[in-house]
């Protein structure tokens, strides 16, 4: 229980949130090159930005200043794996990321920066982290087939503490335009 003058923080993130059918491919290629040591399905997602411990009044601060985000409309098509050997991580990524997810993440982190957000200092990399604590390397040949995944929002997440690690929960979503719905004139 926090005491009237220390505020609850909230451990938070921005992502891009897969939809049922592009999650259960994630997941079907984390358990193909990963087995047991995968991320759990419903953890699988694509981190924006890290905002950490966030107390209520920056999070009304962040909620303000992102009140108008523009979501591009864009695909993502994720085939290639990586490996972080310092953090024993394999992830999926995208051989040719779309620039407007990186100006997706510069906006954010522009945005952001006024209410004191510290963006990470490593450039931003596009991935899903499918397994941590993983013994290396990543499989030399692409997924068989890859994962495309039309990106509709950005989401608010909340990581919670569990019995089996760490749980996400989407608290917000910012829509944005789905390829379908832009006119291409």
């Amino acid at each position: 229980m926090t005491s009237p003058a220390t505020p609850e923080l909230r451990r938070l993130f921005l992502a891009l949130w897969p939809e049922e059918a592009e999650r259960r491919q994630m997941a079907a290629l984390a358990a193909s090159v990963a087995g047991r040591r995968r991320v759990r399905d419903a953890n699988l997602h694509l981190t924006l930005a890290f905002l950490g411990a966030t107390d209520p009044a920056r999070l009304a601060a962040y909620g303000a200043v992102l009140a108008d985000l523009a979501v591009p409309a864009l695909e993502l098509v994720l085939d290639r794996y990586g490996y972080w050997p310092a953090p024993r991580i394999l992830w999926l990524g995208s051989s040719g990321t779309p620039p407007e997810l990186y100006e997706l993440v510069a906006d954010l982190h522009r945005r952001l920066r006024g209410c004191g957000f510290a963006p990470e200092r490593r450039a931003f990399q596009a991935h899903i982290t499918l397994a941590r604590k993983f013994p290396g390397p990543a499989p030399e040949r692409p997924p068989a087939a890859p994962v495309r995944w039309r990106i509709g929002d950005v989401a608010l997440v909340e990581s919670l503490a569990g019995k089996q690690g760490s749980e996400y929960r989407v608290l917000r979503r910012w829509p944005g335009a789905r390829l379908g719905d832009v006119s291409m004139e």
